[in-house]
């Protein structure tokens, strides 16, 4: 399994409790499940009944399914997903969030 700097960061600020960030560990298990696929750290803009109180920051680990619903609450701007990652075999490869590559391609068209 390949570490980043980034995650030996987030380790060990989990394990100092002083990690910011709620919801899944950066190292837990679901990250090592067959049918995960997406890692994205999101921040609420609205109170949400499933993932918590407004201005929360927020990180899990999905499967397909689960994360086409976190897009359509991007598009609904309910959440800002901050970073995000595709999951292979545990190890995280990091691409821009949505509305990152959505400004990317206005720039080409213009």
């Amino acid at each position: 399994m390949e570490v980043s700097i980034y995650e030996l960061l987030a380790a060990a600020r989990e394990s100092a409790k002083s990690d910011y960030i709620k919801g899944d560990s950066i190292l837990c298990a679901k990250r090592f499940y067959p049918d995960t696929h997406y890692m994205v750290e999101i921040e609420l803009l609205e109170n949400d009944n499933k993932l918590g109180e407004k201005g929360n920051y927020i990180r899990k680990f999905l499967t397909e399914l689960e994360y086409l619903p976190i897009l359509q609450k991007q598009e609904k701007h309910l959440i800002k997903i901050k970073r995000q990652a595709i999951v292979q075999k545990g190890n995280l490869r990091y691409i821009p969030p949505p509305d990152r590559l959505d400004r990317r391609r206005e720039r080409d068209i213009l």
